[in-house]
């Protein structure tokens, strides 16, 4: 019958997490338990190093700094990780914290942005103002032109009743049209009328022009109205 050798047993104190580290490098490193890699490892450190097969308190501690050594290593690791998660989650509570604070700026200015007034809506005097003349036959064809142009008359608007249209003029600009065309204007042709009277003053002038209303007076150089009074 063989001699079995005689076998003793090793105990040692570790922490949960370096337990669970070595458990995972033995299952990675194809052993059924711990238990089976720790001696394999303690046995390897042995023939390695020429030492007896008694287990003593050397072997003892030579085993302790070797698995220190090992756990160490992966440790530096899970606490590296660590680390770099403790980072990201704090940079992740400084982005929350910015985003918070530019909701609250942007709630904070809403309320204090008023509205603004609306402006009030222009008048036809008031476009008529600004455009200097408006002739019926350029009206949109919504428009009620008799509403409109009796509307001008009230309000004192020059309205001049041609034979084929009426024609709307602000005041202010018809007293200086016809200042021009009566007092400054010595040529019929239409050059001059234009450099003299603008673009709008010709626009008119050809209008009256085109009616009969307008005649020049080649001796005198001067330009009058065909009817009596003119507004």
């Amino acid at each position: 019958m063989k001699n079995e050798k005689q076998v003793k047993e090793i105990k040692i104190r570790i922490p949960e997490d370096a337990y669970q580290v070595l458990e995972n490098l033995a299952f990675r490193e194809g052993f059924s338990s711990l238990s089976d890699y720790l001696t394999y490892v303690v046995l390897s450190v042995v023939r390695e190093r020429g030492i007896s097969i008694d287990f003593g308190e050397k072997i003892r501690s030579k085993l302790e700094r070797y698995l220190q050594d090992e756990l160490n290593k992966r440790l530096s690791v899970v606490e590296t990780l660590r680390r770099q998660i403790v980072e990201v989650y704090e940079k992740v509570e400084e982005i929350e914290k910015r985003i918070n604070s530019i909701e609250s700026s942007l709630k904070e200015s809403r309320k204090e942005e008023k509205p603004k007034p609306e402006a009030p809506r222009k008048t036809a005097v008031d476009r008529l103002r600004e455009e200097k003349i408006v002739y019926e036959s350029k009206l949109p064809s919504r428009i009620q032109r008799d509403r409109l142009f009796s509307y001008f008359e009230r309000m004192g608007v020059t309205v001049l009743k041609l034979s084929r249209e009426r024609i709307a003029v602000d005041p202010d600009f018809w007293r200086d049209f016809k200042h021009k065309l009566l007092n400054e204007l010595n040529s019929n042709k239409e050059e001059d009328i234009l450099s003299v009277l603008g673009d709008k003053g010709y626009g008119l002038w050809k209008t009256l022009y085109t009616d009969n209303m307008l005649v020049f007076d080649p001796k005198a150089k001067k330009w009058r109205f065909v009817h009596g009074e003119i507004p």
